[in-house]
């Protein structure tokens, strides 16, 4: 009872049983009304034998005096109920009825001396003499039909004939609801087995959907094989932010060891050029823990931005002069061009800076002596745009869609002194995320790389 397909075999037979039911109960009873029906119109064409007998006794007798005796021998088994073998003498109360609508004489005596309404009267068989209307013939209690034994067996017959459709109907819908339950469920079986291989750690499982199985089921599998590629990928994400860090994290503490363990064996005496070379190390450990807090807290959506009004141009300009120095020394080309004074944002100018000294800071690293760094303000629709691009080497096609992902460098054997862990793209893209804007780029290899940040406009 605990199997699904169960119930439903359960719940579709309960549903095909109740249907038969109300159709055998009104089968029954219409048939049995239909049937006595029959047999009273059946029975009723034999009262033109019994018309032409009432007519020769009211020619004979010149009136219906008397006309009871003749139909208590009449209705018996003269005619209804006999040879037919449906219906008995109690079926019928036949009744005379005078060319005034007054009855005469009927079987049980009842009525007699009433006048019967013209719609009851049009009901019997009309009874004439030379031309002229002299009564009515007619049953007046026809609805009390009493079946004999071959009636009573007819029916019988229709109520066995409709039992055993009634069985086989049931046992053809167990047949059927065993069936099509274990088709529907067949899949989402193939889905609990799937979802206990995840439990235990297999994330390669997918479950088969056919192609034209586009119902609930069937978006159903399209969902757990999408949760099952997002965890797998999820998974991978993970072991391998756990290798970078471990690798990140070991050089520095390599070197810091290393040299701490020479100068207490003396073979590096204690200096200030090699405390400042600890300081260094140390310090880059704090930056990598600091950037490895803020993505955490970005994924927890805990980090914090103190809002205000930002000028976007003015953030830009201080940005740029403060690379400006470092830009000349390399020889690029540093410039701001705005246009229109776009409206301010409302957002973090802290770490809106941050997010801008990332790029600067990149764009500066990839480019060669004689190239040029734009840095671009203006407003496109209900949001402003800041644009940093860049004249350098660019960015492999199969790089570029992974330029925001943590750790990730496209020069492989570049070490975190030459360009930093691999971090500072994926925090400005969740700072920009936490403004709720976004940011994208766009590269060319050879020709330059442009880093484009939307940021949405403040409500007045």
């Amino acid at each position: 009872m605990n199997r699904l397909w169960v119930k439903l075999t359960l719940a579709f037979l309960a549903v095909v049983l109740a249907a038969i039911g109300v159709v055998a109960a009104i089968s029954l009873r219409t048939t049995g009304e239909q049937f006595r029906q029959y047999v009273v119109a059946s029975g009723m064409m034999d009262q033109s034998a019994w018309a032409e007998a009432l007519t020769d006794y009211y020619a004979t007798h010149n009136g219906w005096d008397g006309v009871s005796e003749l139909l208590a021998q009449l209705s018996p088994g003269a005619g209804m109920g006999r040879g037919r073998g449906a219906m008995t003498a109690a079926g019928a109360n036949l009744a005379v009825a005078g060319a005034d609508g007054r009855v005469v004489a009927s079987k049980t005596g009842e009525l007699v001396g009433e006048v019967l309404p013209d719609d009851v009267l049009a009901q019997g068989l009309r009874m004439t003499l030379n031309g002229q209307p002299i009564g009515t013939l007619l049953n007046v209690r026809s609805a009390e039909v009493v079946l004999d034994a071959s009636g009573q067996a007819f029916l019988s017959q229709v109520r066995l004939s409709l039992i055993w459709a009634a069985v086989l109907a049931a046992l053809l819908a167990l047949v059927l609801g065993v069936l099509f339950s274990r088709l529907l469920t067949a899949p989402l079986a193939r889905l609990t087995r799937a979802a206990q291989a995840v439990t235990g750690g297999d994330l390669s499982q997918r479950v088969a959907v056919a192609a034209g199985d586009k119902d609930e089921i069937g978006a159903l599998g399209d969902a757990f094989n999408e949760m099952t590629a997002s965890l797998a990928e999820a998974e991978t994400l993970r072991k391998n932010l756990v290798a970078d860090v471990s690798h990140e994290l070991r050089t520095p503490l390599s070197i810091v060891q290393g040299n701490l363990q020479a100068i207490l064996d003396g073979v590096y005496p204690l200096e200030m050029a090699q405390v400042a070379s600890l300081y260094e190390e140390t310090r880059l450990l704090t930056h990598l823990v600091d950037d490895l807090h803020d993505l955490a807290l970005a994924d927890a959506g805990q980090l914090r931005l103190e809002r205000a009004p930002v000028d976007l141009v003015s953030l830009a300009r201080a940005a740029v002069g403060q690379f400006g120095p470092a830009a000349e020394a390399a020889g690029i080309e540093l410039a701001l061009e705005t246009g229109e004074a776009p409206p301010v944002i409302a957002g973090d100018a802290d770490r809106l800076a941050q997010v801008l000294r990332n790029l600067l800071s990149n764009a500066l690293r990839h480019t060669q002596a004689g190239g040029r760094v734009t840095v671009r303000v203006a407003r496109s629709g209900e949001q402003v745009q800041v644009q940093v691009a860049d004249t350098g080497s660019g960015i492999a096609p199969e790089d570029l869609p992974h330029v925001f992902d943590r750790f990730y460098r496209g020069e492989k054997g570049r070490s975190r002194r030459g360009g930093g862990a691999g971090l500072g793209l994926a925090i400005a893209r969740q700072l920009v995320v936490a403004h709720g804007g976004q940011i994208t780029a766009a590269s060319q290899p050879g020709q330059g790389t442009t880093f484009t940040l939307a940021l949405p406009i403040a409500p007045e």
